[in-house]
């Protein structure tokens, strides 16, 4: 859904100057200080048409979550830059979810992660969401819970979605959405054509290890 999705919504918040006491490639939307940008990572899939690229994001659980659709005809997935992470898609621990566009790898690296929250926001809640842009920088935007509740409502075949007001662009699939307190309620599956607006996979839905 993302790539084919067009960017015509209004940003629920301006981008602030790059953060550099976060990290020198960010983009932190005023107050979305509570997501650990430390923790999500570049996915680049590579297959023989190319390299297809998204986002993933590393759990305190051992799980590092991001997209399926990303992955689709790939032949092994880099995950990070500095510390990259090299996966076979038949590698062991790889897990592939593509009735939720959800895929989780085993984290190798001991650098800690994202909680997992133990209650879902509702409609009107304010979140935070994270994702690699074109630019490849990582970008960070508040925004407010829309909508929760079967895909069909957008003409998507998900069976249970939530709608965040953050303007998401390609490169974002597989970053996450974290509450108030920093811990993830979602995964960014796509974009909303119309409004540019995101849409989410609730976290329930990360297949396990």
């Amino acid at each position: 859904m993302m790539g084919a999705a067009s960017a015509n919504g209004t940003p629920s918040s301006l981008p602030a100057q790059p953060d550099t006491l976060l990290a020198p490639a960010v983009v932190v939307a005023a107050g979305a200080d509570t997501l650990n940008p430390n923790v999500i990572d570049r996915l680049i899939a590579h297959s023989v048409r190319g390299t297809e690229s998204g986002t993933a994001f590393h759990l305190e659980d051992g799980r590092i979550g991001s997209v399926a659709h990303a992955l689709v005809d790939a032949r092994s997935v880099t995950i990070g830059d500095d510390r990259a992470l090299v996966y076979g898609l038949d590698d062991a621990g790889v897990s592939i979810a593509p009735e939720h566009d959800l895929a989780t790898f085993p984290d190798r690296l001991d650098r800690g992660g994202l909680r997992i929250a133990t209650e879902y926001p509702v409609v009107g809640d304010t979140v935070a969401a994270a994702g690699f842009a074109r630019d490849e920088r990582l970008s960070i935007d508040l925004g407010t819970v829309v909508y929760r509740g079967p895909g069909s409502a957008y003409g998507i075949s998900q069976p249970d979605i939530f709608v965040i007001s953050s303007r998401v662009d390609a490169g974002w699939s597989g970053g996450p959405v974290v509450d108030a307190a920093g811990d993830v309620v979602a995964i960014i599956v796509g974009q909303e054509i119309n409004s540019g607006v995101a849409i989410a996979v609730p976290i329930q839905y990360l297949p396990e290890l």
